[in-house]
């Protein structure tokens, strides 16, 4: 019998099948339709190699060479598409159209080492086969200026990362970050936050008639309108239009008194018209105005009634044609905007359900279709094929009457790739109606507001008559003049498709010059000039396009980004800087001023894009950039005050001690001064006031003591307030309302995604609705409100049958994020851990390297080097490697690359040159210990610290000048107790330093 080869040996003898790698599985699998047999399409996931996670990874005195590795998460699927390349005719590389696209293409080729020649770049604007078919008939090549460009990006962005956030974790507290663009971003919410804290609002009041032409009838309309008025406790100005225009009514603003404006600014100028108009005021109700105490504001209700005034007539009536224009299709700032206010959609949720309508959709065609185009553009321009189709569609779908004789077009930002597409539908004739019951859920709504913005787009302006009518009286003041505008919609023209609400439209009865009007009521309302609104995802969006700050595919990660680092917070839709944002943003603002500048984010955007289009040195665009960046960060490093602890108006309610505000990374807390003796500590509200733990009427079902409303990650509970004797909790909602326990099979939900049952899920103990039918769809859902399932109990960990080399416990495996591991079951007494893969070492009682790797020597061999040329080397008890001679090479126990002499606080010892992939070590004796300490001498011993005159500001201590790896700092002389450090002041700095030169001079 023939030697059976495998199925991957098949296809790629010789002259194989071309290989095609795309981003996504879903994308592969659409695309896999449009191909013949002799391709195969398999996905990268995404970015396969990037900068280390744990390191700088940028020689910056070598042009800035970055260091580039493959992610930790990709290695196996590098690992498979090598060799799948290895027996390909050609490898086509078919990533996004993008810049980012581009740069995705250039590391894989570059991780998987394919010969130029035998690898092609096609991109394309959608995933139809005759996209597909167009673009692997025209395959291009990699376009370096793109990467270039997109490294440059990575590169200035890790610069901005890496060098600015230790000086925050110094300056501020630990665990906070900075970012180019993002910090721009926060300032933005920040600036934002400074004008509505400065606004001093102006009152003015505003003065409505309602009228109507039906004078013998007025009295009853009138009674009628009292009526509406007294019962319609939610009166809305649709809900008046609608009354006014079923009883031929009109509403009318006064605009003028005596040839001038109208526009009164106290409660005086307002009465005095109103009483010329026949008002009477029966009282005026004040109140302190709701936001605006500490301004002195009053808000004033003026309660009365229309008595007898002058007489009403129409002066003039004035109508006329307008027409509304369509919107351009949507690009990704006007596509997530639209999706926010119309669908209240996040900005991550638009762009993650666009993405799955790009790579493909199965609406039951024979596998999954492309629905939409690429979505990530700055363009307007739309194909001349698209065109032609979309015109077809209206002419058949709704007449000629609303088809342009020539097709609209729109203006674009300079700054846009004008070779790109609008976001579009790939086939308009897929109808949102044809496709109900197919696309459901977020796709399709979605995709609904794409097509309806395509189609009307292209369709013919909306008509209408817009009349203006001027009503006048005579009063005492002199000649009053009112304004009652309306419209009526003539053509809907691409109204038609997007859909118009007329009900805010008033409509006005047929009215003639010098026509008396009757008065129905006059309502005389106090109103302020409003601050600016706070940005929502739809404005900030639209002001990150604006002002040029990152570019479309950046949108959505940086509003997620700020959110997710604590710099703002969002509120019933509205951003809202927290105090960690606004403290971060003034420190960067006052040493990186060209950082934060918005301009210059602009301009830097701008730069990147002549990279790619000008052949612009991206070298020399970066050192232009570090060098007074660099100068700035050295300033910042000696100038920049510590922000660490303030002193606050509130006393320890444990010791009456003061409290300061202190800050973490998730923001700013109240800490007593008292610590380490006293550790209380509490959140506080946005005003800095501590948020104390409330008592509720719940008593605890252990011990029947009250229950306290907590709040854990953001999360609300309720406590026992016997903690920590009693430690029962139990969930709740943010008012401590208790959740009902309910079974997992008592949710009944169906998923919006594909029409599916939904099932309760778990991440971590945290529970959520998924769709029944992952990992086909991944909808998912929170949890009905008022109800909670509680999470299955953890199953009990398996023994690993050893005990720990330790303390000598039992020995369990656990699973962490990089997969099982073995531990002490005396944790976290003991937390002595042990790779898996030398579980069975252990077992049989020979804690050693794994056979086969250099350096490896049996338990207690203290023998020289072997005549393969292994280091001398031996084992401790629990499987250490010790290395006893540097004169050969030594290997890593853990993964076999070679290992390095590195210091330590302890002396030197080794490490894996791998790390962080790997952090294997090994401790040095005898002859190695003396070579390396002979190649890393002992560092000189830290000076001792040195008193100051200047006190604490915390404790009152003496401070003293210490030591660290960053400088000389000033630390409390009461340390422990107190640990308060503060910045040496410039005059004492330069005494220390002109001190330590003169002693270095020697005598």
């Amino acid at each position: 019998m023939a030697k059976r080869t495998s199925k991957t040996s098949e296809n790629y003898t010789g002259e194989g099948k071309a290989l095609v790698i795309v981003e996504s599985p879903a994308k592969a699998k659409t695309i896999n339709r449009y191909l013949g047999q002799e391709f195969v399409v398999k996905a990268s996931m995404g970015h396969v190699r990037d900068l280390p996670k744990r390191g700088f990874g940028i020689d910056v005195d070598h042009d800035f060479k970055p260091e580039y590795e493959v992610l930790d998460t990709r290695r196996k699927v590098i690992a498979e598409l090598k060799k799948l390349a290895e027996h390909a005719s050609k490898v086509y590389l078919a990533t996004d159209l993008d810049r980012e696209g581009e740069a995705i293409a250039w590391h894989l080729w570059q991780a998987l080492g394919v010969p130029a020649d035998r690898v092609h770049r096609v991109i394309f604007n959608e995933i139809t086969a005759s996209a597909i078919q167009q673009a692997f008939a025209h395959p291009k090549e990699i376009d370096i200026d793109r990467v270039n460009a997109q490294q440059a990006r990575r590169i200035l962005d890790r610069i901005v990362g890496y060098e600015l956030s230790p000086l925050l974790w110094k300056k501020i507290a630990k665990g906070l970050s900075a970012g180019r663009v993002q910090s721009v971003a926060v300032r933005l919410v920040v600036d934002r936050e400074h004008e509505i804290r400065a606004f001093v609002p102006e009152e003015f009041w505003r003065l409505t008639a309602y009228l109507t032409p039906e004078l013998q009838q007025a009295d009853q309309l009138r009674d009628g309108w009292r009526k509406y008025v007294n019962q319609k406790k939610d009166r809305t100005r649709r809900s008046d239009l609608e009354w006014l225009a079923a009883h031929k009514g009109i509403r009318a603003e006064l605009i003028e008194v005596a040839g001038k404006a109208f526009r009164p600014t106290s409660l005086e100028q307002a009465q005095q018209i109103a009483e010329a108009l026949g008002w009477k005021v029966e009282k005026a109700n004040r109140q302190p105005h709701r936001d605006y105490k500490d301004k002195g504001l009053e808000q004033v209700e003026l309660i009365g009634h229309l008595g007898t005034g002058p007489q009403y007539a129409v002066r003039s009536i004035e109508t006329k044609r307008t027409t509304t224009r369509p919107s351009a299709p949507f690009i990704t700032a006007t596509l997530q905007q639209s999706a926010a206010t119309q669908l209240y959609s996040s900005t991550s949720k638009t762009m993650r359900v666009a993405q799955a309508l790009y790579e493909g959709m199965d609406i039951g065609e024979d596998g999954p279709v492309g629905m939409i185009t690429y979505m990530r553009t700055d363009s307007t321009n739309i194909s001349a094929e698209a065109i032609g189709a979309v015109r077809g569609l209206i002419q058949d779908k709704f007449g000629q009457n609303y088809l342009p004789e020539r097709p609209n077009t729109y203006k674009a930002r300079s700054s846009a790739q004008e070779a790109h597409e609008a976001i579009r539908p790939t086939d308009v004739s897929r109808t949102p109606e044809s496709l109900k019951g197919r696309l459901i859920g977020d796709h399709g709504k979605l995709y609904e507001l794409i097509w309806q913005r395509f189609v009307a787009s292209q369709m013919k302006p909306a008509e209408w008559d817009s009349t203006v009518a001027a009503i006048t009286a005579e009063t005492p003041q002199g000649q009053v003049t009112l304004k009652a505008g309306g419209r009526r919609l003539v053509f809907d023209g691409f109204l038609r498709v997007t859909g118009v609400d007329v009900a805010d439209e008033q409509i006005l009865p047929v009215l003639t010059e010098n026509q008396p009007m009757a008065p129905l009521e006059l309502e005389p309302i106090q109103h302020f000039t409003s601050p600016p609104p706070r940005y929502t995802e739809a404005s900030l969006v639209k002001a990150l396009e604006a002002e040029g700050i990152g570019r479309p595919s950046t949108y959505a990660t940086i509003i997620q980004t700020i959110q997710a680092r604590g710099y703002v917070e969002q509120k019933d839709r509205k951003f809202w800087a927290s105090a960690l944002g606004e403290v971060v943003t003034k420190k960067l603002l006052d040493h990186f001023p060209r950082i934060m500048d918005v301009k210059f984010t602009s301009q830097m955007e701008s730069t990147l894009d002549s990279i790619e289009e000008s052949h612009v040195d991206w070298v020399q665009v970066l050192r232009e950039f570090y060098d007074p960046f660099k100068q700035n960060l050295e300033v910042a490093e000696r100038e920049m005050p510590a922000t660490r602890s303030e002193i606050s108006s509130h006393t320890c309610p444990d010791c009456t001690k003061p409290l300061t505000y202190r800050w973490g990374k998730t923001g700013r807390f109240l800490g007593c001064t008292g610590y380490p003796e006293c550790k209380f500590t509490c959140n506080v509200d946005r005003e800095g006031n501590p948020v104390r733990a409330a008592l509720t009427e719940h008593n605890c079902q252990r011990c029947e003591k009250p229950m306290i409303l907590r709040s854990s990650r953001g999360k609300p509970f309720l406590g026992c307030s016997g903690y920590p004797e009693c430690d029962f909790t139990m969930p709740c909602d943010e008012t401590g309302m208790p959740l009902r326990k309910v079974q997992a099979t008592e949710i009944k939900e169906i998923c919006d995604e594909c029409g599916l049952a939904m099932a309760v899920k778990f991440k971590g103990r945290n529970a959520f609705l998924g769709c029944s039918s992952y990992p086909t769809c991944r909808g998912t859902k929170p949890m009905p409100p008022g109800v909670y399932v509680e999470a299955p109990p953890k199953a009990p960990p398996e023994q690993s049958g050893i005990n720990c080399p330790d303390c000598k416990r039992p020995m369990v495996i656990r699973k962490g994020k990089r997969g099982p591991f073995v531990a002490c079951s005396g944790y976290p007494k003991c937390r002595k851990t042990i790779p898996m893969e030398r579980l069975e070492q252990f077992k049989n009682g020979l804690p050693t390297p794994p056979a086969g790797v250099d350096g490896a020597a049996p338990a207690g061999d203290s023998a020289e080097a072997d005549t393969n040329g292994a280091a001398k080397t031996s084992t401790t008890r629990n499987g250490k490697l010790v290395v006893e001679s540097l004169d050969t090479p030594v290997s890593c126990p853990e993964c076999g690359n070679r290992m390095e002499l590195r210091p330590g606080r302890w002396g030197p010892f080794m490490a894996c040159g791998a790390y962080p992939r790997c952090k294997g070590t090994a401790r040095l004796k005898g002859k190695a210990l003396e070579q390396a300490k002979e190649k890393m001498p002992a560092p000189p011993p830290k000076p001792k610290a040195e008193a100051t005159d200047i006190a604490c500001p915390e404790c009152g201590s003496k401070m003293v000048i210490r030591m660290s790896r960053r400088g000389r700092f000033l630390g409390c002389g009461g340390y422990p107790k107190c640990r308060n450090t503060m910045e040496m002041p410039p005059e004492l700095a330069e005494q220390v330093r002109k001190r330590l030169e003169l002693e270095s001079k020697g005598p």
